[in-house]
Protein backbone atom coordinates (compact mmCIF):
# COMPACT_ATOMS: atom_id res chain seq x y z
CA UNK A 1 0.00 0.00 0.00
CA UNK A 2 1.28 3.47 -0.88
CA UNK A 3 0.45 7.01 0.28
CA UNK A 4 1.40 10.37 -1.19
CA UNK A 5 0.44 14.02 -1.11
CA UNK A 6 -2.07 14.63 -3.89
CA UNK A 7 -1.60 18.06 -5.44
CA UNK A 8 -3.55 17.76 -8.70
CA UNK A 9 -6.93 19.08 -7.56
CA UNK A 10 -7.64 22.48 -9.19
CA UNK A 11 -8.32 25.53 -7.02
CA UNK A 12 -11.18 26.96 -9.10
CA UNK A 13 -14.56 25.33 -8.53
CA UNK A 14 -15.48 24.78 -12.20
CA UNK A 15 -12.09 23.22 -12.98
CA UNK A 16 -12.31 21.10 -9.85
CA UNK A 17 -15.74 19.72 -10.79
CA UNK A 18 -14.60 18.91 -14.30
CA UNK A 19 -11.44 17.22 -13.04
CA UNK A 20 -12.98 15.01 -10.37
CA UNK A 21 -16.13 14.01 -12.26
CA UNK A 22 -14.62 13.51 -15.72
CA UNK A 23 -11.03 12.44 -15.04
CA UNK A 24 -11.27 10.82 -11.61
CA UNK A 25 -14.79 9.53 -12.38
CA UNK A 26 -16.12 10.43 -8.93
CA UNK A 27 -19.85 11.13 -8.42
CA UNK A 28 -20.78 14.61 -7.23
CA UNK A 29 -21.60 13.50 -3.68
CA UNK A 30 -18.16 11.96 -3.30
CA UNK A 31 -16.39 14.82 -5.06
CA UNK A 32 -17.99 17.28 -2.65
CA UNK A 33 -15.94 15.75 0.17
CA UNK A 34 -12.73 17.01 -1.43
CA UNK A 35 -13.49 20.70 -1.97
CA UNK A 36 -13.15 22.99 1.05
CA UNK A 37 -13.98 26.59 1.82
CA UNK A 38 -12.58 28.78 4.57
CA UNK A 39 -14.66 31.72 5.77
CA UNK A 40 -13.96 34.63 8.04
CA UNK A 41 -17.23 35.23 9.89
CA UNK A 42 -18.29 38.34 11.75
CA UNK A 43 -21.26 38.18 14.09
CA UNK A 44 -23.17 40.89 15.91
CA UNK A 45 -24.47 38.20 18.25
CA UNK A 46 -22.89 34.94 19.41
CA UNK A 47 -26.21 33.09 19.48
CA UNK A 48 -26.29 32.00 15.78
CA UNK A 49 -22.72 30.74 16.18
CA UNK A 50 -23.51 28.74 19.32
CA UNK A 51 -26.60 27.20 17.73
CA UNK A 52 -24.52 26.18 14.70
CA UNK A 53 -21.84 24.59 16.87
CA UNK A 54 -24.47 22.59 18.77
CA UNK A 55 -25.21 20.58 15.63
CA UNK A 56 -23.17 17.55 14.60
CA UNK A 57 -21.57 18.71 11.36
CA UNK A 58 -18.96 16.43 9.87
CA UNK A 59 -15.32 17.53 9.76
CA UNK A 60 -15.32 21.26 10.37
CA UNK A 61 -12.51 23.46 11.66
CA UNK A 62 -13.60 26.42 13.77
CA UNK A 63 -11.68 29.08 15.69
CA UNK A 64 -12.46 32.37 17.37
CA UNK A 65 -9.95 34.87 15.98
CA UNK A 66 -11.26 38.15 17.42
CA UNK A 67 -14.17 39.71 19.24
CA UNK A 68 -17.20 38.08 17.59
CA UNK A 69 -14.99 37.12 14.66
CA UNK A 70 -14.46 33.50 13.67
CA UNK A 71 -12.69 31.27 11.16
CA UNK A 72 -14.54 28.29 9.69
CA UNK A 73 -13.29 25.65 7.26
CA UNK A 74 -15.62 22.99 5.90
CA UNK A 75 -16.20 20.92 2.78
CA UNK A 76 -18.94 21.29 0.20
CA UNK A 77 -20.18 17.96 1.54
CA UNK A 78 -20.66 19.54 4.97
CA UNK A 79 -22.38 22.56 3.45
CA UNK A 80 -24.77 20.23 1.65
CA UNK A 81 -25.38 18.48 4.98
CA UNK A 82 -26.24 21.85 6.52
CA UNK A 83 -28.74 22.61 3.76
CA UNK A 84 -30.43 19.22 3.99
CA UNK A 85 -30.48 18.68 7.75
CA UNK A 86 -30.00 22.08 9.40
CA UNK A 87 -31.71 24.67 7.24
CA UNK A 88 -33.64 25.90 10.26
CA UNK A 89 -30.46 27.62 11.45
CA UNK A 90 -29.96 31.31 10.79
CA UNK A 91 -26.30 30.43 10.20
CA UNK A 92 -27.15 28.04 7.34
CA UNK A 93 -29.48 30.49 5.63
CA UNK A 94 -26.94 33.29 5.71
CA UNK A 95 -24.18 31.02 4.45
CA UNK A 96 -26.35 29.79 1.59
CA UNK A 97 -27.28 33.30 0.50
CA UNK A 98 -23.62 34.29 0.56
CA UNK A 99 -22.63 31.31 -1.60
CA UNK A 100 -25.56 30.85 -3.97
CA UNK A 101 -24.24 33.18 -6.67
CA UNK A 102 -20.56 32.54 -6.00
CA UNK A 103 -20.28 28.79 -6.50
CA UNK A 104 -21.34 26.35 -9.25
CA UNK A 105 -25.01 25.40 -9.00
CA UNK A 106 -23.96 21.75 -9.15
CA UNK A 107 -22.53 22.08 -5.63
CA UNK A 108 -26.09 22.53 -4.37
CA UNK A 109 -27.80 20.08 -6.69
CA UNK A 110 -30.76 18.36 -4.97
CA UNK A 111 -30.26 20.29 -1.73
CA UNK A 112 -30.87 23.95 -2.58
CA UNK A 113 -33.98 25.45 -0.92
CA UNK A 114 -37.06 25.64 -3.13
CA UNK A 115 -38.26 28.94 -1.72
CA UNK A 116 -36.84 32.39 -1.21
CA UNK A 117 -34.49 32.59 1.75
CA UNK A 118 -34.84 35.39 4.28
CA UNK A 119 -31.63 36.25 6.13
CA UNK A 120 -30.57 38.50 8.96
CA UNK A 121 -27.80 41.08 9.05
CA UNK A 122 -26.08 39.87 12.18
CA UNK A 123 -23.82 37.42 10.30
CA UNK A 124 -21.40 38.18 7.47
CA UNK A 125 -19.08 35.85 5.56
CA UNK A 126 -15.87 36.44 3.67
CA UNK A 127 -14.27 33.62 1.70
CA UNK A 128 -10.49 33.29 2.08
CA UNK A 129 -8.31 32.53 -0.92
CA UNK A 130 -5.44 30.05 -0.80
CA UNK A 131 -3.03 32.97 -0.64
CA UNK A 132 -4.88 34.46 2.33
CA UNK A 133 -4.89 31.10 4.11
CA UNK A 134 -1.15 30.77 3.51
CA UNK A 135 -0.72 34.07 5.36
CA UNK A 136 -2.55 32.87 8.47
CA UNK A 137 -0.46 32.47 11.63
CA UNK A 138 0.88 28.92 12.01
CA UNK A 139 -1.52 27.91 14.82
CA UNK A 140 -4.44 28.56 12.44
CA UNK A 141 -2.73 27.38 9.29
CA UNK A 142 -2.21 23.86 10.69
CA UNK A 143 -6.00 23.52 11.09
CA UNK A 144 -7.47 25.47 8.20
CA UNK A 145 -5.25 24.54 5.26
CA UNK A 146 -6.66 21.26 4.01
CA UNK A 147 -4.30 18.90 2.21
CA UNK A 148 -5.27 15.90 0.11
CA UNK A 149 -3.63 12.51 0.30
CA UNK A 150 -3.94 9.59 -2.09
CA UNK A 151 -3.69 6.06 -0.72
CA UNK A 152 -3.48 3.20 -3.19
CA UNK A 153 -3.83 -0.41 -2.17
CA UNK A 154 -5.84 -3.58 -2.25
CA UNK A 155 -9.42 -3.54 -1.01
CA UNK A 156 -8.65 -5.30 2.27
CA UNK A 157 -5.81 -2.87 2.97
CA UNK A 158 -7.96 0.17 2.27
CA UNK A 159 -10.73 -1.10 4.54
CA UNK A 160 -8.31 -1.17 7.47
CA UNK A 161 -7.32 2.46 6.85
CA UNK A 162 -10.84 3.92 6.60
CA UNK A 163 -11.55 2.93 10.21
CA UNK A 164 -9.28 5.81 11.24
CA UNK A 165 -10.76 8.46 8.92
CA UNK A 166 -13.61 10.92 9.27
CA UNK A 167 -13.89 12.01 5.65
CA UNK A 168 -12.76 10.21 2.52
CA UNK A 169 -13.84 9.04 -0.91
CA UNK A 170 -13.04 5.71 -2.57
CA UNK A 171 -12.55 4.90 -6.24
CA UNK A 172 -12.38 1.29 -7.42
CA UNK A 173 -9.79 1.00 -10.19
CA UNK A 174 -10.07 -2.74 -10.73
CA UNK A 175 -6.98 -4.43 -9.30
CA UNK A 176 -6.36 -1.46 -6.99
CA UNK A 177 -8.45 0.90 -4.88
CA UNK A 178 -7.76 4.63 -4.59
CA UNK A 179 -8.60 6.40 -1.36
CA UNK A 180 -8.70 10.22 -1.42
CA UNK A 181 -8.32 11.70 2.04
CA UNK A 182 -8.64 15.41 2.94
CA UNK A 183 -6.81 16.29 6.15
CA UNK A 184 -5.59 19.36 7.96
CA UNK A 185 -1.87 19.36 8.57
CA UNK A 186 -2.26 18.86 12.33
CA UNK A 187 -4.73 16.01 11.88
CA UNK A 188 -2.50 14.25 9.39
CA UNK A 189 0.56 14.42 11.64
CA UNK A 190 -1.36 12.56 14.36
CA UNK A 191 -2.92 10.21 11.82
CA UNK A 192 0.48 9.31 10.40
CA UNK A 193 1.62 8.27 13.87
CA UNK A 194 -1.32 5.87 14.04
CA UNK A 195 -0.48 4.59 10.56
CA UNK A 196 3.07 3.97 11.74
CA UNK A 197 1.94 2.08 14.87
CA UNK A 198 -0.42 -0.06 12.80
CA UNK A 199 2.27 -0.68 10.17
CA UNK A 200 -0.07 0.24 7.34
CA UNK A 201 2.85 1.69 5.38
CA UNK A 202 6.59 1.23 5.21
CA UNK A 203 8.27 3.58 7.72
CA UNK A 204 10.39 5.11 4.95
CA UNK A 205 7.26 6.07 2.97
CA UNK A 206 5.82 8.01 5.92
CA UNK A 207 9.21 9.51 6.72
CA UNK A 208 9.59 10.87 3.18
CA UNK A 209 6.04 12.23 3.24
CA UNK A 210 6.58 14.00 6.55
CA UNK A 211 9.83 15.48 5.25
CA UNK A 212 7.89 16.84 2.26
CA UNK A 213 5.30 18.43 4.56
CA UNK A 214 7.99 19.99 6.74
CA UNK A 215 9.52 21.50 3.63
CA UNK A 216 6.19 22.97 2.53
CA UNK A 217 5.16 24.27 5.97
CA UNK A 218 8.34 24.82 8.00
CA UNK A 219 6.66 27.37 10.28
CA UNK A 220 3.86 25.02 11.28
CA UNK A 221 5.59 22.12 12.95
CA UNK A 222 6.25 24.01 16.14
CA UNK A 223 2.46 24.26 16.52
CA UNK A 224 1.79 20.52 16.28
Amino acid sequence: MDIKLYTHLPEKEESFLSFVTELLKLPLEEASKLYFYTFRIKALSDIPIYKFLERAISYIKFDEVGKKEFLLTLSVYSIRQLLIEHFDLKFTKNLYVYLQNRVPHDFFRDCAPKREVVTSRDLSFQQLTLKEKAELPPYLKVKHIILHFLIIGKCEEILKVVNYLQLFTIADRGDKVELYVPQSLSDFVYLSQEFHRRRFFEPLVLEVLMKQLRGLFPDCFGEI
